[in-house]
């Protein structure tokens, strides 16, 4: 400290430097002066000069790029009144070039610009470039020196942040010339300041490759903190005094010290005089000694010796005498990229062929531009598993259920509900099933596909077969005129197709141009930077003919409610199912009620397919059970009797309806004559539950006889049959077999 304020000291007396209030400063950055790196190091040096001349306007702001400097730059110089700008990276050189050509010759704007190079100065702009190559040939003598695997690891920038790997070279060459078993991996990180790669690389280079030192040229220390993480020493080659941060942690550091530099440029700026052209490198100055070299307690006195003698020689060498450009390997590189050498020595590389050097130097090896390997994030096993073991369970139960349905078919519950519709029903339930078991299982393309088309299916299979089947039994009870009516099994199947034809052309419709497939997404959910996830996707048109295919199960669950409503005057338990299918849509219902408000928030993937699958096992066993435990409970109640006294009865044929009809006027009819009580008939008659499932023929069967009330009206209780569901012939019958005669009552007795 005490060395850096008799510095200071120094450069103002020898720079005439008159501090001034009203000079203004502007500096630029790549990146934040927190980085720990070059661009704290650039900051450091504005604090500097902006202490030492007393500066109170001295700013300081964050750009890349052509573009942003000059659209940031370019206001400020016209209207601030700007003294000074340093661009401190060579990403600002070219927007800070034009401007300054815009006001070389301009009586109000004299603003110098300050930019790395080594070209040529102008009246406005000055040029400045610092050699590392020497601080790295430095550099990797001490790495050589303290390695004990005989393992080095470098980073840098590359020829994609237009940087060449000539300072990698020296590096190596100065760990090559005292270790010559030294091994040397290096990547290309594509940028001086990519935490993320650098930490991948770094950590590959320990683990992969065992290096036990590591080295980098970028402008953070994220290198040298995973170093530290992996309980390895770190090395300081970024320009900051790492070691006044991280202690012993870091064995070796080097340091910039851009206030040696800025200062004098700045004093000669504010004296009017045109600097021209700098050059930064160890000297043997102290006050222009670019590099300040620190080491651990733990190096050796040999080893720190060695490093300050070889940085005093460099100091005192011209740079074309340097080793890292002098050398047996660099002799034969030169003739094998035909690069150009200098003139009184072959063996030496020209300045010029140095910057040219990309390719690996002797025994370097090269590991690449490092690409952080994508990592991909499986849904959780666990979802998986469980969801597949209950729709496995379930799959069984509905299995289970469907022996119970062929094995009480002949019961009234049973052959009531027509158990052919029932099985198909089921049938439903368990491609749901699956499709829930496929939904949770690895995502591909045809898995995408087989998902959408099984659950779409089994839904229409499902709600198709209910909604048909009930839509029979309307027909037949809501027949206020005692129509014979027959709609068989065979004629009910279309109308089932029809519901799974128009699921099928809708799925085709999207299987076809929704472009439904797998792909690996990035950025969603909780996923990170390298991080991704696969995932089903479809376009525009996809999404609409889904929406088609919501449209058609909500129309198809709107008739189900429709016919159960209408089914609700039926008051035998068998035939009536409307409060099984009410209680269903009401499960929907709640269920839809609670599912659309989470999806229509943002939901992550894995939890969206929970609350599918979840909904989707929920719908489906609900609307099974509800239909179905009523129609095991009474076939394990009443067995074979059923609920109703119509079971008991014998089956009637439509013959035996005619006649109870005939029965019926003519007593009326008589009672009309005779004056004595009307005979009252029973609008539904009953209904023989064999008629609604028997394929076979009916038999004629004598009419049941008329009974008396107490009122002395006749109730006629024969089986006035409305339809037979599965017969596909109607009995004949002949009006002169019908019985004409008038009931007599008591009174006529």
């Amino acid at each position: 400290m005490i060395k850096l304020i008799l510095s200071l000291i120094f450069l103002i007396i020898c720079c005439n430097i008159n501090p001034s209030e009203s000079f203004k400063l502007i500096t630029l950055t790549t990146g934040p002066t927190s980085d720990l790196g070059f661009n704290n190091m650039v900051n450091q040096g504005r604090i500097g000069v902006s202490k030492a001349m007393n500066i109170e306007d001295s700013r300081i702001f964050i750009v890349s790029g052509r573009n942003e400097t000059y659209a940031l730059l370019l206001p400020l110089i016209q209207n601030d009144d700007i003294d000074l700008v340093i661009c401190s990276s060579q990403d600002h050189g070219d927007a800070c070039k034009e401007i300054a050509a815009m006001y070389i010759d301009s009586p109000t704007i004299k603003t110098q610009f300050l930019v790395r190079g080594s070209g040529a100065a102008t009246k406005n702009l000055i040029q400045i470039t610092y050699n590392y190559a020497s601080v790295n040939y430095i550099s990797g003598m001490f790495a050589g020196l303290q390695t004990v695997k005989n393992k080095i690891g470098f980073l840098s920038p590359g020829s994609a942040a237009n940087n060449n790997d000539s300072f990698v070279y020296a590096f190596w060459i100065g760990a090559k010339q005292v270790n010559p078993d030294v091994k040397f991996y290096y990547y290309n990180i594509g940028s001086y300041l990519d935490q993320d790669k650098t930490i991948a690389a770094t950590q590959d280079l320990i683990n992969i490759y065992g290096c036990d030192v590591i080295a980098d040229t970028l402008d953070d220390f994220s290198a040298g903190n995973v170093a530290i993480q992996n309980n390895q020493y770190a090395m300081g080659t970024n320009g900051f005094p790492q070691r006044d941060v991280y202690g012993e942690n870091v064995i070796f550091s080097y340091a910039y010290n851009w206030t040696k530099y800025f200062l004098p440029i700045a004093g000669s700026v504010a004296n009017g005089t045109v600097p021209g052209k700098w050059y930064a490198d160890f000297n043997k100055e102290d006050n222009y000694n670019f590099y300040d070299l620190s080491f651990g307690f733990k190096v050796s006195q040999n080893t720190k010796d060695l490093l300050i003698q070889k940085s005093r020689v460099l100091a005192t060498t011209p740079r074309a005498g340097h080793p890292y450009y002098c050398n047996e390997y660099i002799e034969q590189y030169t003739k094998k990229y035909n690069l150009p050498t200098q003139a009184a020595n072959s063996s030496c590389i020209s300045t010029a062929g140095f910057f040219y050097i990309n390719q690996p130097v002797g025994d370097m090896i090269y590991l690449g531009s490092y690409n952080i390997r994508l990592s991909k994030i499986e849904f959780s096993s666990s979802v998986q598993k469980g969801f597949s073991i209950v729709s496995g369970c379930l799959i069984a139960f509905v299995i289970l259920m469907m022996v119970g349905i062929v094995y009480y078919k002949d019961t009234p519950s049973i052959r009531s509900a027509s158990p052919i519709f029932l099985n198909f029903s089921l049938i439903g339930g368990i491609i749901i099933y699956i499709g829930i078991i496929i939904w949770v299982g690895p995502i591909s393309t045809h898995q995408c596909n087989a998902r959408f088309w099984l659950v779409t299916l089994g839904f229409s299979t499902l709600i198709g077969s209910l909604v048909v089947k009930n839509f029979r039994i309307w027909l037949i009870f809501d027949n206020p005129e005692l129509k014979a009516i027959k709609i068989t099994n065979y004629q009910l199947f279309p109308w089932v197709g029809l519901c799974l034809v128009i699921n099928i052309v809708l799925m085709a419709i999207l299987t076809s141009v929704g472009d439904l497939k797998a792909i690996e997404a990035q950025g969603i959910d909780s996923l990170g930077k390298y991080e991704y996830m696969t995932v089903c996707k479809m376009n525009s048109a996809g999404a609409s003919t889904l929406y088609s295919i919501l449209a058609y199960f909500a129309a198809l669950l709107l008739v189900g409610v429709f016919v159960s409503w209408k089914i609700r005057i039926v008051d035998i338990e068998e035939f009536n199912e409307s409060k099984a299918i009410a209680n269903t849509l009401y499960a929907v219902s709640f269920c839809l009620f609670v599912i659309v408000p989470l999806m229509i928030s943002p939901q992550e993937k894995q939890s969206e397919t929970i609350i599918l699958c979840v909904a989707g096992l929920f719908i489906t066993t609900a609307a099974l059970l509800i239909v179905f435990i009523p129609k095991f409970w009474r076939v394990f109640i009443y067995g074979k009797e059923g609920t109703n006294e119509m079971f008991k009865q014998k089956k009637s044929s439509s013959v035996a309806t005619a006649r109870a009809e005939s029965l019926s006027k003519n007593s009326s009819n008589g009672g009309a004559h005779s004056g004595g009580g009307a005979v009252k008939t029973n609008r539904r008659g009953n209904i023989v539950s064999g008629d609604f499932t028997d394929d076979s023929e009916s038999s004629l069967s004598e009419p049941n006889k008329p009974t008396k009330n107490n009122d002395g009206n006749v109730n006629v209780t024969a089986g006035a049959v409305l339809a037979e569901f599965t017969d596909d012939t109607i009995s004949e019958f002949d009006e002169n077999e019908v019985n004409e005669e008038p009931v007599k009552t008591e009174s006529q007795e």
